[in-house]
Order: structure tokens, then C-alpha cells, then sequence
């Protein structure tokens, strides 16, 4: 376990503030520090295009994740690029001489931290593994299918559903007009999934608490996952089980599943708008 005040305190480690989408290094930049996060979130993204104006996130971690603790053995241009998504507070010990004037002055410590690095390392394969193997079956199930409707990506969540194993999944679509509302289109409890129940949000921001208050039932244990296209919030899936909460790498493994299905969503969002707009045309004539 990471003594992140001791670290903190030791005078090798600095701390270092990332303002919202703040980028700490980029693709192809030097960095030999090692990095722990204190406070928040980071992004670890990949350029998609050679104009480097575009990129897909890989994963994000949260606080006490150690991360570039290769830069302990490698100095190599980095190959992704890493930034906040809110204001983030980092650790940061340069990873060579400075490493090793901490490990001895405080060797017991520097067990500890890598003990902590292995684990981590030993973590992020097991989690690699369970986020190919659940991306992996969602992603071909959507390869699958040949129509954008309501029916397939109700077939996508149950899909979902039965991949992270958890008890129940809502889908709430946001009005693509007004932004203070949701509408639930899915709720995996009823054997008739498909809804059209309307959610209000009191203050523009959707929580829990919007849900209650239209006596929709909820859990103990509740995960709200945005779905993104791009930088447009088109959605939310809803989460939970009545018996155990969200380990980290199961909240990674549904976002990156939720990508996936933002992507079919709003590529049928595009097809019913077309044929919307093909029904009116035919109307006229």
C-alpha cells in the first residue's frame, strides 16, 4: 500500500498540478520521471491520424495509480500521450539519480514502492486481459450486426450485461434538443426492456438522485458511465448490483465497452435522422 503523505514528505518526490485536459507529455516527448497520482484523474491517449489532431483513449487512472515507472530502466521517447481530464495533482521523482538517493536514505520504503510497482504492473495484465476479452466480445458482437435499431442495441446491452456480469443495466438517451433532459430507453430488469420514461435534471447534471426522484429503484452499489462520442455526451448507462461495488479495473473495462456502444448509438442516430428526413421528403412529393 502507497504512504502517498510519506512520499509526499520525503523531499525526493515533488508535487506537480495539471489544470483540466492540461497535457503532462506528449507523444514522442522525453520524460524520465516517475509519476504517481495524488488527487483525480489522468488520460493515456494514442494519435489515430498522422495530423496528430485526434486521438482515442486508452485508459485512465485514478489516484494512487504509479504510472511511467519504466522510466526507472528506459529513457525512450514516450508512445502515447497523457493529460488530465480535470484538475490533477501528481507525484513526480526523477527516475534515475534522485530514485536512487531515496532508496538509501529510505530502503524500507523503497521496498514498498516496489513492491506496489510490481503489483501494479502484475494488475494492469490481468485487467489488459479481462479489457481484450470483454472489448473483444461486445466490439464483434456490434461487427455482427447488420441494421442501426432499437432491437440490436437492446441486444448490445444484454450483450453487455452478461460480459461484466453484473445484476442490472439502464440506458438513459439524452434529448438531442434539450439538454436538462433524458429519456430511460432500456432497463434490463423488465422482460419488456424497452422504455420511454422522461428524467428530468433538476440542476443540468445527472446523478442518482434524478432517478429516485421518478421512483425509478435503484441499488446499493450504482455506476454511472457516460456515453461519448467524440466530445458530445449522447447518453448514460446505469450499472449495479445489490452485493459488491466497482473494482477499478471493472469501471476500465466498462468504459472502454462504453465506447463501443456510444459509437453504434450515435451511428443509428444517424440512420433514424436519414430516414426521417427521407419519410418527410416522400411526404411532400
Amino acid at each position: 500500500m502507497l504512504n502517498i503523505e510519506f512520499l509526499e514528505n520525503s523531499w525526493f518526490f515533488q508535487i506537480k498540478t495539471l489544470e483540466a485536459w492540461e497535457v503532462l507529455f506528449d507523444e514522442w516527448d522525453i520524460d524520465n520521471n516517475l509519476y504517481i497520482v495524488k488527487e483525480w484523474e489522468i488520460s493515456i491517449e494514442k494519435y489515430t491520424n498522422s495530423d496528430r489532431n485526434e486521438t482515442k483513449i486508452l485508459a485512465k487512472l485514478w489516484n494512487s495509480e504509479i504510472f511511467w515507472e519504466w522510466s526507472l530502466w528506459d529513457s525512450a521517447p514516450k508512445q502515447v500521450k497523457i493529460r488530465a481530464t480535470k484538475k490533477t495533482t501528481l507525484l513526480e521523482i526523477e527516475a534515475k539519480n534522485s530514485f536512487e538517493e531515496f532508496l538509501l536514505k529510505y530502503t524500507k520504503k523503497w521496498v514498498d514502492l516496489l513492491s506496489s510497482i510490481i503489483y501494479i504492473s502484475n494488475k494492469r495484465l490481468l485487467e489488459a486481459n479481462f479489457l481484450i476479452t470483454s472489448s473483444y466480445k461486445i466490439n464483434k458482437h456490434i461487427s455482427e450486426i447488420s441494421e442501426f435499431n432499437n432491437k440490436n442495441l437492446f441486444e448490445i446491452l444484454n450483450e453487455l450485461e452478461k460480459t461484466i456480469n453484473w445484476k442490472y443495466v439502464l440506458y438513459l438517451e439524452k434529448n438531442p434538443v434539450l439538454d436538462n433532459i433524458l429519456i430511460l430507453k432500456y432497463d434490463s430488469r423488465f422482460k419488456l426492456k424497452m422504455q420511454e420514461n422522461i428524467i428530468d435534471l433538476w440542476d443540468g447534471l445527472f446523478d442518482t438522485d434524478d432517478l429516485i426522484r421518478e421512483w425509478i429503484k435503484l441499488s446499493k452499489y450504482n455506476l454511472i458511465e457516460e456515453l461519448k462520442n467524440r466530445n458530445e455526451v449522447i447518453g448514460y448507462l446505469v450499472i449495479w448490483d445489490d452485493k459488491k461495488t466497482f473494482d477499478e479495473w471493472q469501471k476500465k473495462s466498462i468504459w472502454a465497452i462504453s465506447v463501443s456502444i456510444a459509437w453504434y448509438i450515435k451511428q443509428k442516430q444517424y440512420f433514424d435522422e436519414n430516414k426521417n428526413k427521407e419519410y418527410a421528403k416522400y411526404k411532400k412529393d
